[in-house]
């Protein structure tokens, strides 16, 4: 397992690249900035982000904040009986920051404790709090991560009338 989730992925439909580009173009609005209010209209579009020529990097569009939500990086490439999306789904940049940061101080604190039972003698029972913080915190990204990749998944899928490729969704192997 790894400890930051990403996944490669393919989904191929019969529509022919002109009808993907439109599509998706429809489905995808601009990133907004700052949300104020409480304004809860319906909108039409299912992602958001940018979309420039055969090339895109979206988000879906949720209520709320959800910091794992997978960044879609992707394009789209013709393929024998149609399109083809090619996507890379990781998690946000300031996400794997702060838990790099977060993972080393407590990977700090162990060893200190480590450090702690071997040389003062004390209680080794102590240890098991980083430990539990480290595992806490992995399976915290690991579960929001792919909770919501389903989700965006299925939307792709949905709207462009595709099947995921088998072989190229690796899960974290």
């Amino acid at each position: 397992m790894r400890i930051i989730p990403s996944d490669k992925i393919e989904i191929i439909t019969t529509l022919s690249n002109q009808e993907v580009r439109k599509i998706l173009a429809e489905n995808i609005r601009p990133k907004k900035r700052l949300k104020i209010g409480f304004d809860k209209s319906q909108e039409k579009e299912l992602f958001e982000g940018n979309f420039e020529q055969d090339k895109f990097e979206i988000q879906r569009i949720i209520t709320g904040r959800n910091s794992f939500l997978p960044q879609i990086k992707g394009k789209i490439q013709p393929n024998i009986n149609g399109t083809k999306l090619v996507a890379e789904l990781k998690v946000h940049t300031f996400v794997i920051v702060f838990m790099l940061f977060w993972l080393t101080f407590v990977g700090f604190s162990f060893i200190m404790g480590i450090v702690g039972v071997i040389n003062q003698g004390t209680n080794p029972i102590l240890l098991i709090f980083p430990l539990i913080m480290i595992g806490f915190g992995i399976r915290l990204v690991h579960y929001g991560y792919n909770s919501q990749k389903d989700k965006s998944i299925t939307d792709l899928k949905k709207i462009i009338n595709g099947q995921l490729k088998e072989k190229t969704f690796a899960n974290n192997v």
